[in-house]
């Protein structure tokens, strides 16, 4: 049996045990009680009404002439018989005197007659005649039954509503654990910012604290992964671009057939290097950029300078590209679009094969401004398409020259600014890749 894990479910349960047994306990107690004090009642009455038969010296005691069938219940009648002439009669209140033996004592006593117990009072009178006042045992339990009953229901109609009223108490009171629960899990990446204790129990303000601390440790290391890799990747630009510079010197030169080919893949990984050593500047300006600055962006405009710039890559392995570019004015930043439609174009030229198609679509609908760009590719698999917005990451199918940052670069640009990002496969046959990227902006 799997255990229960929630704090609320279990504390509930307890309490409501605890509060049945205290109520069983606390009922049995009242109905004991209740039974035992309506059975004194009833002896008390026994009790007076001998002595009423004894003021009146043996006479009818007044008020039972109207104890007759049509007034009282035959089983809840109370019998007073006379002892006369060492025979018991004269009795009042029924139709038959009860066999009782003349040597009774006085007081209180339980006789049992005919198969039937009788709870009696005898008393001698002070002329010596003795009086018996009698009832029966059964409705004077019956009675003192209902009596004690009537202790128990209160409790039983409170139970259930005592229960819920604690289960909703409970519920409020760990409404702050809550609300802590889906803050946290309800932030970014990158929002590590302390969590707020105020209104929260003081039992859980150890686990706050302790939380709070970690978050600020994560929050110093990521900062300084991030200083780290903007320094690297600023410190590699200088040698890169006096290597490319080498290079490019050692093309002038009339080299021999045989050099030609080492020089071109020289020069091939240098622009490589280059390139990730951009992608890694522009990962860490994003990820250290707090707020960003929104501006009125023409889209058409941010689009074709993408275009430009990456036709000759496009070219180089014979891309198709194709454009459907909608003329709009937006509120947004210029720098995450193209950022964003930069690196989902040169992602999709990387890594399609040489002679393939990439098509690009942007559009803009009230608030948000949609790209949609799809290849032939080889595609990514559906298991993947998490992994491969991770840094560095590339799947072992993979082809081009990618490095592997161009889809973290979208993601957390699309985090950013709130926006969605989905990936599907392009073709029937599950290759080919679409990526569609949702960011949200106002018209300018």
């Amino acid at each position: 049996m799997r255990p229960l894990r929630s704090l609320q479910v279990r504390l509930t349960l307890c309490l409501a045990a605890v509060m049945l047994a205290a109520a069983g306990i606390g009922g049995s107690i009242s109905y004991r009680t209740a039974f035992h004090e309506v059975n004194e009642l009833q002896d008390d009455q026994l009790r007076q009404m001998s002595a009423l038969a004894e003021r009146h010296h043996g006479a009818i005691p007044l008020g039972l002439q109207d104890l007759d069938n049509h007034v009282v219940d035959a089983g809840a009648r109370i019998m007073v018989q006379l002892l006369h002439n060492g025979a018991w009669g004269e009795v009042e209140g029924g139709t038959l005197p009860l066999p009782l033996a003349a040597t009774l004592p006085d007081g209180l006593q339980t006789q049992e007659l005919g198969g039937q117990q009788w709870r009696m009072f005898i008393r001698t009178l002070p002329g010596g005649e003795r009086v018996a006042v009698s009832q029966s045992t059964a409705v004077r339990d019956e009675v003192a039954h209902n009596a004690g009953k009537t202790t128990i229901v209160p409790i039983a109609i409170l139970i259930p509503l005592l229960s819920l009223a604690m289960a909703l108490l409970l519920r409020h009171m760990l409404a702050p654990v809550m609300r802590l629960a889906q803050e946290l899990d309800g932030r970014a990446d990158e929002q590590l910012t302390a969590l707020d204790e105020h209104g929260v129990p003081s039992e859980i303000l150890p686990f706050i604290a302790a939380i709070n601390r970690l978050l600020h440790r994560i929050e110093q290391t990521l900062a300084q992964q991030k200083r780290f890799v903007a320094d690297a990747a600023h410190e590699l630009r200088t040698p890169l671009t006096a290597i490319s510079l080498q290079a490019e010197l050692l093309a002038g030169l009339n080299l021999g057939e045989a050099a030609q080919p080492r020089l071109q893949s020289l020069q091939r990984g240098i622009l490589r290097a280059r390139h990730l050593v951009a992608q890694l500047l522009l990962l860490a300006r994003l990820q250290g950029r707090q707020q960003v600055a929104l501006e009125a962006v023409a889209v058409g405009a941010v689009c074709r300078n993408v275009l430009e710039d990456l036709l000759p890559l496009a070219e180089q392995k014979q891309i198709a590209l194709s454009a459907d570019i909608g003329a709009a004015l937006v509120r947004s930043s210029a720098l995450d679009l193209s950022a964003v439609l930069r690196n989902l174009v040169d992602n999709a030229i990387r890594y399609t094969p040489s002679g393939g198609q990439v098509e690009i679509q942007v559009a803009h609908h009230d608030t948000a401004l949609t790209i949609r760009v799809t290849d032939n590719g080889p595609g990514v698999a559906p298991h993947e398409r998490e992994l491969v917005l991770s840094p560095f990451y590339r799947s072992a199918e993979a082809g081009g020259s990618g490095s592997g940052l161009g889809l973290a670069i979208v993601h957390n640009i699309v985090q950013r600014m709130h926006g969605t990002l989905n990936m599907t496969a392009a073709l029937p046959d599950g290759s080919g890749l679409c990526i569609q990227v949702v960011l949200s902006s106002h018209a300018g």
